[in-house]
């Protein structure tokens, strides 16, 4: 992974030329420590182009649904498990309180015996008409398409009630 070919990347969606960018963010080492930083700045920067830009541009975020085989075995799994589940977690509750319109976020699904996903990681941007890397954005838009391979992230995978919470909605007025 490019560390400082993403913010460079991210950065253009601020560009009224681009349209539509494709984010994927599958590999394990986004997971890693030395790399919540960057992760962190990346959910930043996508969160702030979201909100300036309106429906002006369409997000595709891809990120994984569980981790594969692969992330198990790996030196620093519990740490890999950690950051896995509060991203996801952060990416729910950003969903969840997000007013305007959202990014779309697939959650890719890796098969029990695969080891790593079938998309590359990139950032890939629809300017003036044109894909900046048209075979990788081909292949992740086809396999986003293909029945059983992902699921979305939604504001349903995060619990916002807290423990002090019931019932009744009106506790939150």
């Amino acid at each position: 992974m490019n560390a400082a070919h993403w913010p460079r990347r991210i950065a253009r969606l601020f560009r009224p030329s681009v349209e539509h960018a494709v984010i994927v963010q599958c590999g394990l080492d986004w997971l890693r420590p030395q790399r919540s930083d960057l992760r962190n700045d990346i959910d930043q920067a996508l969160l702030a182009a979201q909100l300036r830009r309106g429906s002006s541009l369409r997000l595709t975020r891809v990120v994984l649904h569980n981790l594969p085989a692969s992330a198990s075995t790996a030196a620093d799994s519990d740490a890999v498990t950690r950051a896995f589940d509060e991203w996801n977690y952060r990416l729910a509750a950003t969903m969840a309180l997000f007013s305007g319109p959202a990014p779309r976020i697939h959650r890719l699904i890796i098969p029990g015996n695969q080891a790593v996903a079938p998309v590359p990681d990139m950032v890939d941007l629809l300017e003036n008409g044109q894909w900046s890397d048209p075979q990788n954005t081909e292949l992740t838009l086809s396999t986003l398409d293909t029945a059983g391979t992902t699921t979305p992230l939604t504001s349903y995978d995060v619990d916002l009630q807290g423990p002090f919470s019931d019932g009744d909605p009106s506790i939150h007025m």
